[in-house]
């Protein structure tokens, strides 16, 4: 009796030895060394891969069991491989659980917009002067008698202040006492540019290095050009050895006036002595002496002949 693939088979009234095939002789061996292999796979991965334990696991329910078992029915005889082994799956590892660590902030909330801090940069017109700033609106034209927010000289700044209006009073010496008015935005830095009204004027000497004053106030030495109020200023011009000069100069706001000082030397004037005038006495002494005790006059000496 032959298979489908024309190899003989045993008879099963004659008990006749059938021909295997080829894969019928070489399946049981495949098999064969597939368990003997399996084995020593899962030991080698076990002792040199034990960070693998999900591979290990699959290995360990994969393995085939050593032995086989070939079934033989009337048809192609069929290796029918054992069922493997189920082994109870092992404790699964898991991360170790770490504590939560609580790490508390203290954080102060952040400023509004209305709550950011604003400054006024001052600067004057001519320098130097002092300026006091008041909260509000003030109309009179004098500083009140209340404590300023701030003070300073310009250039200067007034810091840490809070949005709003805000009025600043401005004194020089010499000049008139002046006032602004300005609003403030929270978080800005207002610039503040004032000029008193002023003009300016160009002052020469000759010699040159005189020292100017305006009232008591030095303004330096010539030749120099200065601001100084707008209207008539009196000038005095100091050198020395030289007598003091004055000047009277008329200035407009934002106009140049020019002014010459002639600088001239003392003249010092020798004054004669006088002679007092005689007493009576001398003056009566003087006559007697001239009528009795006068000199002679010399009688002429003659010529011999």
């Amino acid at each position: 009796m032959q298979d489908e693939e024309g190899q003989h088979i045993e008879d099963a009234s004659g008990g006749t030895p059938a021909t295997l095939s080829f894969w019928q002789r070489t399946g049981p061996r495949v098999v064969a060394l597939i368990a003997l292999v399996g084995p020593a796979a899962a030991v080698f991965l076990t002792q040199h891969w034990p960070s693998r334990p999900e591979l290990i696991q699959d290995l360990k329910k994969t393995q085939p069991t050593p032995g086989y078992a070939i079934e033989t029915t009337k048809g192609a005889p069929t290796v029918i491989p054992p069922a493997p082994e189920v082994s109870p799956p092992g404790p699964e590892i898991s991360p170790a659980a770490s504590t939560p660590i609580t790490v508390d902030i203290i954080a102060s909330p952040p400023r509004s917009v209305t709550d950011q801090p604003a400054a006024l940069q001052l600067t004057t017109k001519p320098v130097g002067a002092t300026f006091a700033v008041y909260p509000g609106i003030i109309a009179n034209k004098a500083a009140p008698a209340s404590v300023p927010l701030r003070t300073g000289t310009s250039p200067g700044t007034a810091e840490e202040l809070h949005g709003g209006n805000y009025t600043i009073f401005f004194h020089k010496d010499g000049w008139p006492d002046s006032r602004t008015e300005v609003q403030l935005q929270a978080g800005e830095v207002h610039p503040v540019e004032y000029a008193f009204f002023h003009g300016e004027v160009t002052i020469t000497s000759v010699p040159n290095g005189a020292e100017i004053f305006c009232g008591t106030i030095s303004l330096g030495f010539t030749p120099l050009t200065v601001a100084l109020p707008a209207g008539n200023q009196v000038l005095t011009a100091r050198l020395q050895n030289y007598p003091d000069r004055t000047q009277n100069v008329t200035l407009d706001e934002n106009a140049m006036a020019t002014i010459e000082f002639q600088m001239r030397l003392r003249r010092r004037f020798g004054k004669a002595k006088q002679t007092p005038p005689p007493s009576l006495i001398e003056k009566v002494g003087g006559s007697l002496k001239h009528l009795f005790g006068g000199t002679p006059t010399p009688t002429p000496s003659r010529k011999r002949g």
